[in-house]
This record gives C-alpha cells, sequence and structure tokens, in this order.
C-alpha cells in the first residue's frame, strides 16, 4: 500500500481500519448524508469560520447554514452518532409541521426538561425547529406558536393533502411512540438496508484522499491478498470493480449524497 494511503484526516477515520467505522452501522439515512456533508471541504470551512468566531448562537438559525440545507451549523468534526444536524425541510421532508401551545404538564403535553438529552431546539423568525435524536434515529418537527423552551406544551398537527401524508404520518407514529415509550423505538426507525455499502462508499471516498489507488482499495474493501504486481492480469475483475468503487464514491461526494435525505 502506498505510504499516504493509511494517513488519518483530521476528524475523519484510518479508512482501513474497519472497526472505526462500526459506529455508523444502525445510523439512519440522514447520519449517512451528515457524514458526507462533514466531508465536504467547503462545508467544514464554512461551518469552521463561523464556529471558531463564535457568532454562532446555537440556539438560532443561522441564514448561512441554509445553503447546506441546515438551520445552524454542526460541527464537521463529530461523527453522526454525536452530531445533531437540524435539517430543513426541503432536503429532508421528513418532518411533522406543529402548532405549540403552552400547558400545564399532562399526559398529551411535551415536555423538553423530560428529554433534554435527545432535544435540539433551533429558533427561528418563523418558529423553532425541534430536533429529537439519539445518534442514531431522529424525529424533526417544525413549529409554530408558542416556545417549547419555557414550559410544556401541547401540539396540533398540521397535514395536508393525500399524496404528501405518507412522511408526516410516519414521523407522527414515531412521535407517538417516543411520547409512550421516553425514547425512539427501534422498529419505527429501520436502518438503511444498505448500510454496508454506504460505509464502503465512505471508506473508498477516506481512502482516496488519503491518497489511495485503486488496488489498496481493491486490496483493503474487496479481496485482501491480491498479488499487487500483476493485479491487472491475475485479478481483472477486482480491478474493475474497485474503478467502480472510485467511481460511486466519488459521485457521492459529489452531489449524489442529498439523496439520502429524501
Amino acid at each position: 500500500m502506498s505510504r499516504r494511503a493509511g494517513c488519518r484526516l483530521f476528524g475523519i477515520p484510518d479508512w482501513t481500519d474497519a472497526a472505526a467505522y462500526a459506529p455508523l452501522i444502525g445510523v439512519e439515512r440522514a447520519g449517512f448524508a451528515w457524514e458526507w456533508l462533514r466531508r465536504c471541504p467547503d462545508y467544514g470551512s464554512a461551518a469552521r469560520r463561523a464556529l471558531d468566531r463564535g457568532d454562532v448562537d446555537v440556539c438560532a438559525e443561522d441564514p448561512r447554514a441554509l445553503a447546506w440545507n441546515l438551520h445552524a451549523f454542526a460541527d464537521p468534526d463529530l461523527a453522526a452518532p454525536e452530531a445533531r444536524p437540524v435539517w430543513s425541510a426541503v432536503a429532508h421532508p421528513w418532518v411533522l409541521p406543529a402548532i405549540a401551545r403552552r400547558s400545564g404538564a399532562n399526559a398529551d403535553s411535551l415536555d423538553l426538561a423530560e428529554f433534554h438529552a435527545l432535544a435540539t431546539l433551533v429558533s427561528s423568525r418563523r418558529g423553532e425547529r425541534l430536533l429529537l435524536s439519539d445518534g442514531f434515529r431522529s424525529i424533526r418537527l417544525d413549529l409554530r406558536g408558542d416556545s417549547l423552551r419555557s414550559s410544556p406544551a401541547s401540539l396540533s398537527y398540521e397535514l395536508a393533502g393525500i399524496q404528501a401524508l405518507e412522511r408526516p404520518l410516519l414521523v407522527l407514529r414515531r412521535l407517538r411512540a417516543f411520547a409512550a415509550a421516553g425514547r425512539l423505538v427501534a422498529s419505527l426507525h429501520p436502518p438503511p438496508s444498505r448500510a454496508a455499502r454506504l460505509i464502503q462508499l465512505l471508506r473508498a471516498y477516506d481512502g482516496l484522499r488519503a491518497g489511495a489507488r485503486h488496488i489498496d482499495l481493491a486490496d483493503v474493501l474487496l479481496r485482501s491478498g491480491l498479488e499487487r504486481g500483476r493485479w491487472r492480469v491475475h485479478s481483472p475483475s477486482v480491478r474493475s470493480q474497485a474503478q467502480r468503487l472510485a467511481r460511486a464514491a466519488s459521485a457521492m461526494a459529489g452531489s449524489q449524497f442529498w439523496r439520502l435525505l429524501d
């Protein structure tokens, strides 16, 4: 393997270490989208400038972040299980619109004090953006009316249309289960069916950024023990797989990862 192929980029795992990517098993598709966004150099630069200057109110919407389909910048050095990106509904339509009205604590109210470890709340002129997340699964609400910061609130939900009901209704089911169980219920948040492939693409992209060649990708990610000196002759199918893997990883990093949010 080339000398650079195993080097570690800041904030990104060593691509040759499968165990370093193991925490991504079970992460929802939006979590994988975050993994790609945090690897984007332009996003990393914009986020670090904003965060390093200290001019970011973590509770307030940042218009600069909307260019990245976020309501506020999230630290690009945090991996999916630790990061809490609050996606905009434009890119991530799995959002339930609701109206909050201040109320006393009761069985039908939502009290963020009970779930403070899971809650991220971003304020904007149009209301509040609520993310409930354990790092693997999440629920997103767009709220109008009274703030959830100060006291429990009762919620009413804004649903419209027929074809557009599927996503908000699923979010509503997840919210109901969350309120009953006090946690995000795994059965209503199935992980991506192709999680292993998504991790493979991330590792391939990280390898390419670290200077890995196609033969390095093949040796680590496809088939170990290749006869490296004559792999073009003895392993042409593996070489083709490595080339396709590199192209797919580069395409995902370019813009295709946004599809993971829909």
